[in-house]
């Protein structure tokens, strides 16, 4: 087995900084391949001896050597963990180390790819956020050879007995296998160890709640108490959703600038904030313009974005007064009226291909959700059909 060798070089480029001054560096060398680290440390020529590759001349000479000593001491004992531990090194390790990304802690690592994600929506990472706080609640700092099946098997026991739905706790464990696949891919944990080969987080078919057509026209036609009138802008922006699909998070940081009138008539269009995916809706040709009068009547207010003063906890609270005032005798919430837009629109025969367009879905299995929804639905209302 190779080990790393590690040298001290000076000014490498061959060319000098403005100052008169280059870098000093450490080479790393191991199979074939070499990488080079900064010591940070920029020195004059006729301050460093080339035969001893020390520093000289220099007034904190002693200081600085001892610095490299230690900086070349420092990789060489992250090198040395991964050996003695049976686990195999690679050059890469020594720049993940540096960049505080190699560590022997799950916890800290999912900490740091969390913190350097620039890809991720907004959303995204705040759910791994809220993963990484319940793992710190559940053991605090967590070594990457904590992470076993007996480990994830006694997790998942804890998640449920915190009262956790079945797929919230395995939306976390989706999160957690996301950033042990990325550690196997970094070289920090063990592909032999996976622990998914083995544990099969649990997961539930969610009933998809939505409004039917005479549902929808009650709360179309409801008319609001004068001393709840607050309640109207809540209404307007689900009736909205119900017309369009679009999220809470969507409606809510929709800009006058995604609304586009063309020569056949208004759109919407815009990058979703949760899948990043971009669509165009033709709001025109849904539910016969219903959504136009609803922006028509916000658009006008001196301000970015149409409905972006409510919260979806207030929203989600006003709507079960709203329901209860239109006659509606069962729970819904905001994201009732985009299951609402969906299966209604099956109803109508829009093919699921055009549906998975309008919502935004990255995969087709996603919206095929809403045709067994359809399905149900059909065979509930034929049992209870008394046919002559």
């Amino acid at each position: 087995m190779n080990a790393t060798l590690f040298n001290v070089v000076y000014n490498r480029k061959k060319r000098l900084l403005p100052d008169g001054t280059a870098l000093v560096q450490v080479e790393a060398y191991l199979n074939m391949k070499k990488k080079y680290f900064s010591t940070n440390i920029y020195l004059q020529p006729d301050q460093w001896d080339i035969k001893r590759r020390k520093v000289k001349n220099h007034p904190n000479a002693m200081r600085l050597n001892k610095q490299v000593s230690d900086f070349v001491a420092e990789l060489q004992t992250v090198e040395l963990d991964r050996r003695n531990s049976g686990k195999a090194f690679t050059l890469d390790m020594l720049s993940e180390y540096l960049k505080g990304g190699y560590t022997h802690s799950f916890t800290v690592f999912m900490q740091n790819e969390i913190e350097a994600d620039k890809i991720s929506t907004p959303a995204t990472i705040t759910a791994h956020t809220s993963t990484l706080k319940t793992l710190k609640e559940y053991k605090g700092d967590i070594l990457f050879d904590d992470i076993t099946f007996d480990f994830l098997t006694n997790l998942e026991r804890y998640l449920f007995n915190k009262g956790l739905h079945t797929n919230t706790v395995n939306k976390y464990f989706r999160h957690i296998r996301k950033f042990i696949n990325l550690a196997i891919n970094k070289e920090l944990f063990e592909q032999n160890k996976y622990p998914f080969r083995k544990f099969k987080p649990k997961s539930e078919t969610t009933k998809r709640e939505y409004l039917t057509t005479e549902e929808l026209k009650l709360l179309e036609n409801v008319v609001l108490p004068p001393e709840q009138k607050h309640l109207q802008k809540t209404l307007d922006m689900f009736l909205f959703s119900c017309y369009t699909g679009l999220r809470f998070s969507d409606t809510s940081a929709l800009a006058k600038d995604a609304i586009r009138v063309k020569d056949d008539g208004m759109y919407i269009e815009l990058t979703m904030r949760k899948t990043t995916t971009q669509v165009s809706i033709p709001v025109y040709l849904l539910f016969k313009g219903k959504a136009i009068p609803i922006l028509n009547k916000y658009i006008q207010e001196d301000r970015k974005y149409i409905f972006d003063d409510l919260t979806n906890q207030y929203v989600n609270r006003c709507l079960k007064d709203i329901a209860k005032i239109a006659g509606i005798g069962r729970k819904i919430t905001f994201h009732t009226s985009r299951h609402t837009m969906a299966t209604l629109m099956l109803g109508y025969g829009v093919p699921t291909e055009i549906i998975q367009n309008q919502l935004g879905h990255a995969k087709i299995q996603t919206t095929q959700i809403y045709s067994q929804v359809m399905n149900k639905t059909v065979i509930n209302a034929l049992q209870a059909a008394k046919f002559e």
